[in-house]
């Protein structure tokens, strides 16, 4: 058995984990029957003007309406920007989308699907950097990342999972009218990959485009759309579970396509054309001619275009398995954070809320209970970091200053730029012990970040509130959600963290309409309020009227990206209690400012269980922006002044 999915490399995908299903090696199989008796759904290249559809027949077996709900809850595909999601040179899946190419076609019900790999072969405006810039197409090549993963695939003969999104042409059925965006078709694999011409807006008029085969795999049924039964999503078709893996018998003939060698560069290349064969070496003076010239129309070769049974042992289980109690209750890790697939409706969701998951088509929930969490769990972190609490940038511009709670610091250090003091031991009084803080200045009268440190006997506050915050988020009580971004993008696109919004409102997340008026918040919301207001008198010898609090929760491998609180109408101080696991909080220049590169961090403070951060100062928010990282389960309370200026 090899694993087919094993693998630990991170390109464009979202917090991709091992994948566990195996392949065993496969075998060849004329079980299929002859193209005589394949029903015609589709056998066209992408039409120009765009066709009435019909209905789906059935509903799928899985299927999305956004593409986070994809890659946050099908292990097969985690891509959110590449149609080829592959590991390490494996590709594990495909998705059949808009911009098809010629010769792209959908055949014998769907036995038989030729595509394109993607990227560069055709003109775009790129807005990734910067100002948009036209980008011109360019000739694929064999050593592109996602031609290369398929080309190795298809040598391999290994397996792949294909997806259509409703945007691809070709498949017979409206997605669109039963409200799926993203469907799993089935398991392919490629049996033929080839080269071609394709026209394309550039200075030649045309580039290389690689053309790959997707044959259905045999044993796992008859693909899910070829169904008769009745669209009813509690009648799901179930083609991809309980199938035989044994080969069918058939008479039929094995596809034998010719491969001819080229006379001029020797390699071998198929018929693919029934015009006749030429070389698909596109590295060969002969490529893409017949006879020394190039003919304008081809049609595929009959025997080119029969489907071939390949019969693969142990095909992996697709629907994505229902997470379970696990051994130590904690229901805080990664496989926590993840999707889930509804087995009622067959619908893919992304977990939206803290205590359970929900489906976002049936309502249908899954609830695992849990422990509580508490601090001590997380006091063996040991960040892999030369610093204990903080990291001035060597651009920043920032003097640090250690200060107590003392009025008057004791200057002790001044070194490269940044100026430290000797802690000093400050009592909190009520039994709270003696703790310290860090300040630092930013250049230009920007502001001051103050961080409050936490200790064992000072976070018994803090202890509590963490043991509710839980408690009253796994009852409901407190309405954790993940809250749709602002974001020009298709479909719904959720943040990477849980939050509830209490108080004023405040639209950074989760709009106006989901803030909790502070008299029915719950009490470990106004027992964080009250913490926060707390120190920060402390610290700057004033009290500050926070009326807003927004609570944030992060499962393990969620974070919270670079976003400044620059808001208008927001108050010059706000301040951050850390529950939990340590976090990272990075400080960058925001992207107007020219006088630090966007890319390094100016500021980076370790957060950790029952420290306070104060950011003092509009000119934070103007000049800066920062990120959240926590090395596991935290939640965090910041308090803003919203309103007051």
């Amino acid at each position: 058995m090899e694993d087919w999915a094993r693998d630990d490399d991170q390109d464009d995908v979202a917090d991709v984990d091992e994948i566990a299903d195996e392949f065993n090696i496969p075998s060849t199989n004329d079980a299929l029957p002859q193209l005589s008796s394949c029903k015609e759904v589709a056998d066209v290249s992408a039409p120009i003007i765009k066709q009435q559809k019909p209905r789906l027949p059935v509903m799928p077996p899985i299927w999305a309406e956004s593409r986070q709900e994809v890659c946050e809850s099908f292990d097969y595909f985690r891509s959110y920007q590449s149609g080829v999601y592959s590991l390490k040179d494996i590709v594990k899946g495909y998705l059949l989308g808009g911009s098809p190419a010629s010769r792209d076609i959908f055949h014998c019900g769907g036995r038989l699907i030729i595509s394109h790999g993607g990227g560069k072969a055709e003109s775009i405006l790129d807005y990734r950097v910067g100002p948009a810039r036209f980008q011109q197409a360019q000739d694929q090549e064999a050593t592109d990342k996602s031609v290369r993963a398929l080309l190795k695939s298809y040598t391999d003969k290994r397996p792949l999972v294909l997806l259509a999104d409703d945007k691809y042409a070709l498949f017979p059925y409206d997605l669109g009218a039963t409200g799926c965006t993203y469907v799993v078709l089935g398991l392919y694999w490629i049996s033929h990959a080839w080269a071609e011409y394709q026209p394309a807006s550039n200075g030649c008029g045309r580039v290389v485009r690689w053309k790959f085969a997707f044959q259905w795999c045999e044993g796992q049924g008859n693909p899910w759309w070829t169904s008769s039964k009745s669209d009813d999503v509690d009648m799901l078709p179930d083609p991809m579970r309980n199938s035989s893996s044994a080969p069918r018998q058939d008479s039929s003939p094995p596809n034998a396509v010719a491969n001819v060698a080229c006379k001029k560069c020797s390699q071998e290349s198929p018929v693919v054309y029934s015009q006749g064969w030429m070389c698909l070496n596109p590295s060969c003076t002969s490529f893409w001619s017949i006879g020394g010239r190039e003919l304008e129309q081809l049609d595929y070769d009959a025997t080119f275009l029969r489907p071939i049974a390949m019969v693969f042992t142990d095909l992996p289980e697709l629907r994505p398995a229902k997470l379970m109690e696990t051994m130590d209750s904690i229901t805080t890790s990664y496989a926590f954070s993840r999707g889930w697939h509804c087995e009622k409706c067959g619908r893919l969701s992304s977990r939206f809320k803290w205590e359970h998951w929900e489906c976002s088509y049936c309502h249908s929930i899954h609830k695992i209970p849990g422990r509580l969490r508490i601090a001590k769990e997380f006091w063996h972190q040991r960040p892999l970091v030369d610093y204990l609490h903080s990291h001035v940038g060597k651009q920043s511009g920032l003097p640090c200053h250690c200060f107590s709670l003392a009025l008057c610091p004791h200057l002790h250090a001044t070194l490269a730029g940044i100026t430290t003091s000797r802690p000093e031991p400050f009592e909190l009084g009520d039994g709270g012990g003696f703790t310290h803080y860090l300040t630092f200045i930013l250049p230009h009268e920007r502001g001051r970040i103050h961080l409050i440190l936490g200790t064992p006997l000072a976070n018994k506050q803090a202890d509590e509130i963490f043991r509710q915050y839980q408690e009253q988020a796994n009852e409901g009580e407190l309405l954790l959600r993940r809250y749709p971004l602002r974001l020009v993008i298709r479909g719904t696109f959720l943040t990477n963290y849980f939050s509830q919004n209490s108080g004023e409102p405040y639209q950074y997340v989760g709009g106006t309409g989901n803030t909790v008026p502070f008299d029915k918040a719950p009490s470990s919301v106004c027992g964080a309020l009250a913490l926060i207001k707390e120190r920060s008198r402390l610290a700057l010898q004033k009290d500050i009227p926070f009326n807003e609090i927004l609570s944030a929760a992060y499962m393990e491998k969620q974070k919270m990206s670079f976003h400044s609180d620059s808001e208008h109408g927001l108050g010059p101080v706000i301040a951050s209690l850390s529950l939990g696991s340590a976090a990272f909080m990075h400080f960058r220049a925001r992207a107007s400012s020219k006088e630090i590169k966007h890319s390094s961090n100016v500021l980076t403070l370790i957060l950790r269980h029952g420290d306070v951060l104060i950011m003092e100062g509009n000119g934070i928010q103007q000049h800066y922006e920062h990120t959240v990282i926590p090395m596991n389960f935290r939640i965090a309370a910041t308090a803003r002044c919203i309103g007051n200026t």
